[in-house]
């Protein structure tokens, strides 16, 4: 097979492992949070936040409002990111290595 096409099929488990790798970052150095890193919010809608739309942009929709919204203390903000961060990271690796051992065993 070719090593292009298995890079190819790696990508979504790519994501998933970046995507890890950025919140576990987040919860262990304090100097890669952004503001407002501990900051949620909560929208009691199918379409969510809506905020960056086009349609609210041309004024076409009116932006969503949030039903509730808060901020996590640090400890428990921290240890979101690290669950997330955890998960995401591992779903990425069990995606690359079933890529990879489906690749070799063809």
């Amino acid at each position: 097979m070719n090593t292009f096409l298995i890079l190819v099929k790696c990508v979504p488990g790519f994501a998933f492992l970046g995507i890890g790798i950025n919140f576990l970052v987040t919860a262990l150095v304090p100097s890669w949070r952004e503001k407002g890193w501990r900051h949620w919010k909560f929208y009691n809608d199918e379409i969510g936040d809506n905020s960056e739309s086009w349609l609210v942009a041309l004024g076409f929709e009116k932006v969503n409002k949030p039903v509730a919204e808060g901020d996590y203390d640090e400890k428990t903000a921290v240890r979101v990111n690290l669950g997330l961060g955890t998960v995401f990271s591992l779903i990425g690796i069990v995606a690359i290595v079933a890529v990879v051992y489906a690749s070799i065993h063809d």
